[in-house]
């Protein structure tokens, strides 16, 4: 299995339901792809649930943005209902996550962060849910491990023996290219188009690695290209560049 690629999200604008919740925060912050806008869990309970109630359509639920794994590795779940679905565990850093599974319908969308301690207040900025492409060709090689990176971009001033004296560090959007040279004609005029669009309204999620939800990460900023391919009408050239958060 190559990429998966997400086209819809049918969180926008709902409110969902906290378990463990704390006074004055605001669930529907959770909703909203403005990342400067976060909601921060309570101390009561054993773990922090959030619950989008019944969903239809879903084949990914994805995470953005939280602090879940900062005082010691954490568990992140899906839930429907009573329902176990898919799990990553023990996440060790606050990689962003995307989890991906055949279409189905939710009874009860629930998102659970199983902490230690079990009081620490975990933050989320931003899930979303809905469908997603496989891209079954994968990358090309060469494609950034964006996963695997680090939103910082370091300066260190040295001194006459052109030794280290301070650095100053500063974040910086990762950026990512995705070619995809041999394409379905028809593929890009039906499904791609419908990503196309969503990328305009939306951010996206990409995932590189099936079996690991933290293989993933936040993208927007979308600029697409379709070119002809140099030996058959049937084919055409993909190119995808954007900026990329992967919560790191």
């Amino acid at each position: 299995m190559g990429l998966s690629i997400s086209y819809t999200n049918v969180l926008i604008d709902q409110v969902p339901t906290i378990t463990d919740a704390e006074p004055g925060e605001i669930p529907a912050n959770i909703s909203d792809p403005d990342h400067s806008l976060n909601y921060t869990c309570g101390t009561n309970t054993q773990d922090f649930a959030i619950r989008y109630g019944a969903q239809t359509g879903i084949s990914y639920v994805a995470i953005s943005g939280h602090n879940a794994a900062t005082p010691a590795p954490a568990t992140v779940a899906i839930y429907d209902g009573l329902d176990f679905v898919q799990l990553v565990q023990p996440l060790k850093r606050n990689h962003n996550l995307m989890f991906t599974f055949p279409q189905r319908n939710f009874t009860d969308l629930i998102i659970r962060f199983l902490t230690v301690p079990k009081n620490h207040q975990t933050t989320v900025s931003f899930v979303a849910a809905g469908k997603h492409l496989d891209i079954e060709s994968g990358e090309q090689s060469g494609y950034k491990r964006l996963w695997l990176m680090r939103h910082l971009e370091q300066r260190t001033t040295t001194n006459m023996q052109a030794a280290p004296v301070s650095s100053l560090k500063k974040p910086k959007a990762l950026k990512g290219s995705l070619s995809l040279p041999n394409e379905v004609a028809e593929f890009t005029e039906t499904d791609w188009q419908d990503f196309e669009d969503f990328t305009l309204e939306q951010p996206f999620f990409i995932k590189e690695q099936e079996d690991e939800p933290q293989s993933a990460y936040i993208c927007f900023d979308a600029k697409h290209d379709i070119a002809a391919h140099p030996q058959t009408r049937k084919l055409n050239t993909v190119k995808l560049t954007f900026n990329a958060y992967n919560g790191l």
